[in-house]
């Protein structure tokens, strides 16, 4: 298989081991180490998983529901270090399709790929919905449920037009969205812990009764859905192999980071809120159902309040931008593999491309059983 450029290959050892693999690449390998972790970052995006399911998770388990995030960092941890280990041997776009397809064959490639595609088109509206209210909040608009997804379907183009951008544009935007998040995250956390600390950390090990009469267990089991959803997007890292300079090494550097400097994020930003609810039974019988804003608006009053939201709002952008990259990504990977209906269309390259692809197909004699 040949490439077909006006220059030279700037990245030979990369390209000699993607062309090992059977492809070579249309994309440039413009991201570095800091715009590849911070796709990883902003798709996980601790300021949204934490936002989003706050009020469900301490109204559901109490303040002990906490641990469920240290947990879930630890584990996810561990699924970081395989997958690092995959991307290393196989840094290919796509992520997890590709790597199933070589591990495992075709068949459980196909499904794979299929369900994370569901996932992340399921999470990108998730996310865009989330975003709504506060883009109608800081719009000062009542965020009513039509509101809700025009301000939604405002936040998906704009993260499609960044996309469209092409991977520098991607990875500043990335790196600008992780930036503020985490900024905001310290300074808003920071400013609840020395201001507004209404409790002792005490309450971590106290449920308030969430449980009702029953045992705490499942209670617990039903609040940690909150580090379900915050520690997965490290994978992001990884669907973007064949835009990062020396992917075999920076890749697995970048999802380990995510977890460490998300997952310290995300249980500041969850210990700040925590011990800065003013009562905790509002929110468990669900006389408060939304304590993050009520804490944020008593913290900040009303012009910090809208910037606060503005930063949010940052991240919501940030992680649906990230969440589309992974996508396009996979359904690129899909459609070379002519694994998906209307390949030819989706595995088209935009003029401009430092590269022209040659279309791959396993050799006949080491193809994957179906």
């Amino acid at each position: 298989m040949t490439v077909t450029t006006d220059k030279p290959l700037e990245h030979p050892d990369d390209d000699a081991h993607l062309a090992a693999l059977g492809y070579t690449s249309d994309f440039k390998r413009d991201m570095n180490l800091w715009g590849n972790f911070s796709l990883g970052f902003t798709y996980l995006s601790p300021v949204v998983g934490v936002y989003s399911l706050f009020a469900f998770a301490l109204g559901t388990g109490g303040p002990p529901m906490i641990w469920a995030v240290v947990l879930a960092a630890v584990g996810q941890l561990l699924v970081a270090l395989v997958f690092g280990e995959v991307v290393a041997q196989f840094p290919v776009s796509g992520g997890i399709y590709p790597w199933a397809r070589r591990l495992w064959g075709r068949r459980w490639a196909w499904m794979t790929g299929w369900v994370y595609i569901t996932a992340l088109v399921v999470t990108i509206a998730s996310v865009s919905y989330g975003a709504g209210p506060f883009v109608a909040m800081l719009l000062g608009i009542d965020p009513s449920v039509n509101v809700t997804i025009a301000c939604a379907l405002g936040v998906i183009a704009l993260a499609t037009v960044l996309n469209l951008g092409g991977t520098t544009l991607l990875a500043r935007a990335a790196f600008f969205g992780f930036a503020a998040e985490l900024a905001g995250a310290v300074v808003v956390g920071g400013w609840l812990l020395l201001a507004h600390r209404e409790h002792g950390l005490g309450v971590l090990v106290d449920s308030f009764g969430a449980q009702g009469s029953g045992s705490y267990l499942p209670a617990f089991l039903a609040s940690a859905l909150i580090g379900v959803y915050l520690y997965y997007g490290f994978e992001a890292c990884g669907d973007v192999a064949e835009e990062v300079r020396n992917p075999g090494v920076q890749i697995p550097r970048s999802m380990r980071m995510t977890i460490y400097i998300g997952g310290a994020a995300s249980f500041f930003i969850t210990l700040a809120l925590l011990l800065a609810v003013p009562d905790f039974g509002a929110v468990i019988s669900g006389a408060d159902p939304d304590p993050v804003t009520t804490v944020l608006r008593d913290a900040f009053g009303p012009l910090g309040f809208r910037i606060v939201v503005g930063v949010v709002l940052i991240s919501f952008v940030s992680c649906a931008l990230s969440l589309q990259a992974a996508a396009s990504r996979l359904v690129y990977s899909y459609a070379r593999d002519e694994m998906m209906p209307a390949s030819s269309v989706f595995a088209r390259f935009p003029p401009g491309a430092r590269c022209r692809r040659t279309p791959w197909r396993w050799p006949r004699s080491s193809r994957p059983s179906s």
